[in-house]
């Protein structure tokens, strides 16, 4: 359109156009300490141009052709693999330091004092045979280690539990996050169909992405309406007509299966097959049959793989420790009962793979402490022997391999265990489990340093691409505003020019 009516027709297309583009400025500075927001910028293009013959082509004006994110695709999937893994590190970290102050090494108060002042007192003994006071002192530290021992058995239990659970919990919040992914991206087909695009759906769908590869490691597509789905080690989790659940093994039960939690219910498995790990990832499937089958998956990166890999180091703590006791306590029953002969020192319990809980001084010879054999006599006190009392003392400096089923070999003569393969002493072998969760510590702690440095990068540069600058935002509203006004003086000069040439000249 030429003449008058096509100048006002430009202008009122340029004053629309200002206005959408400090309406969008005005919402990039609303959203600007919005999380998961990422700055938008109205795309004008020249409308097409009026035709003059034999002139040439007029302008008429600008339209806007869409309201587009600012963001960096790449860097933002990058962006998520590395909190990822930061993720994995900070929840390590934090598991493994727990399990650090269990052991509390070095302190008073932790199993390797209190181990040492147990062997000392039957040195004690060994010196000062006929002293009552001696055998009540070791009787009083026996109950000590115990108590110590029992002490530590229970919080390792409470911290295992506590990691299983604070799976559960994440794989409940996955959940729930793929839930809200299946509803948005519905949405987002809602719109994307009719060729507009969603900004704020795509901004609540990158955020989600983000939360959830924070929680495990998924492999993300994305089809051409801009849904996005995922899977876990090639198993879809969230596809364009199906969603799956993911659930978590908590603890193995008595008999064939596995204890399983799944958005915050508990059932159990029937099938042997199906027996899991506490903590194990799982995908909860409908058989062709009807049955509810369960497949492990992995967890890479993500707070769960944290959780996972810490998981890991107590079971272990757990087992060498168990390992660690169980020896030490079987040997002092040997030495003590003359390998069964008379009563044995401590009580193991019932359960060989828990000997840390159940652990206790042999009842009797709590009541009556005289009752403790310090010399090689077991049914008469000879006057100043306490070689018994010695050879339970040197347990302390023998050569014994806790990790073995081999059993301890008893001579009667020399009162000593003798020496296994591949042995050390009771303090070098507490000492190996000690500087092992703190190794294992020290290296999530670099990891973690290492990838909080990664992601602080990264998003720095990804603010400096999709975050808000408030001051050139401002810039823009100044630029809006001037075009606004100046497309509107061009509606009221070309408004007086219609009235001089209606009005005013008789046309």
């Amino acid at each position: 359109m030429a003449g008058l009516f096509g100048i006002l027709n430009a202008g009122t297309n340029g004053m629309s156009a200002a206005q959408a583009a400090m309406q969008t400025t005005s919402s990039n500075i609303s959203n600007a300490n919005t999380e998961g927001y990422s700055r938008q910028r109205v795309n004008l293009v020249a409308s097409n141009p009026y035709t003059l013959e034999g002139v040439g082509q007029l302008g008429t004006g600008v339209r806007m052709e869409s309201v587009t994110r600012i963001v960096d695709d790449y860097l933002v999937k990058q962006t998520f693999t590395e909190n990822a893994s930061l993720e994995k590190y900070t929840q390590k970290a934090d598991v493994l330091g727990q399990l650090e102050a269990v052991f509390n090494e070095p302190s008073e108060t932790g199993l390797n004092n209190k181990m040492t002042e147990f062997y000392e007192s039957w040195k004690y003994l060994s010196d000062n045979p006929e002293l009552t006071t001696s055998k009540t002192m070791v009787s009083q530290q026996a109950q000590t280690l115990t108590d110590t021992v029992s002490h530590m058995g229970a919080q390792l239990d409470s911290l295992q539990e506590g990691t299983v659970q604070a799976i559960s919990k994440k794989v409940l919040d996955f959940n729930t996050k793929v839930e809200q992914l299946e509803s948005i991206n519905k949405q987002i087909f809602s719109v994307t169909t009719k060729g507009e695009i969603p900004n704020t759906l795509l901004d609540q769908r990158d955020q989600l992405v983000g939360e959830l590869s924070g929680i495990t490691s998924v492999e993300v597509k994305t089809d051409a309406y801009q849904r996005t789905f995922i899977s876990i080690e090639g198993e879809e989790i969230l596809g364009a007509n199906k969603r799956q659940v993911l659930s978590v093994a908590i603890g193995e039960t008595s008999g064939d299966g596995s204890l399983i939690s799944t958005n915050g219910s508990t059932s159990k498995t029937v099938e042997s097959s199906e027996s899991f790990p506490a903590g194990t990832l799982l995908l909860k499937q409908t058989a062709e049959d009807g049955a509810t089958r369960f497949t492990e998956l992995s967890s890479k990166s993500g707070h769960i793989s944290g959780s996972q890999e810490a998981l890991v180091e107590i079971d272990r703590g757990i087992l060498e420790l168990n390992q660690l006791v169980s020896t030490v306590a079987e040997a002092v029953n040997v030495i003590h009962s003359d390998n069964g002969t008379g009563i044995p020192f401590f009580d193991l319990g019932d359960d060989p793979d828990n000997v840390i809980s159940n652990l206790k001084v042999n009842p009797a010879i709590t009541e009556d402490p005289s009752k403790i054999v310090s010399g090689k006599s077991l049914t008469g006190q000879i006057a100043g022997d306490g070689s018994r009392a010695r050879a339970i003392s040197d347990i302390q400096s023998a050569a014994l391999n806790y990790s073995s089923e081999e059993a301890l070999a008893f001579d009667a003569d020399t009162l000593k265990i003798t020496a296994q393969t591949n042995g050390t002493t009771t303090a070098d072998a507490y000492n190996d489990i000690i500087t092992r969760v703190g190794i294992s510590k020290q290296q999530a702690d670099f990891m973690m340093e290492n990838q909080n440095e990664v992601v602080s990068f990264l998003e720095q540069r990804k603010s400096s691409i999709s975050g808000v600058s408030i001051n050139e935002e401002v810039v823009n509203i100044m630029k809006f505003q001037s075009a606004f006004q100046a497309n509107a003086k061009v509606l009221a000069v070309t408004s007086e020019m219609l009235d001089t040439l209606i009005n005013r000249t008789g046309v």
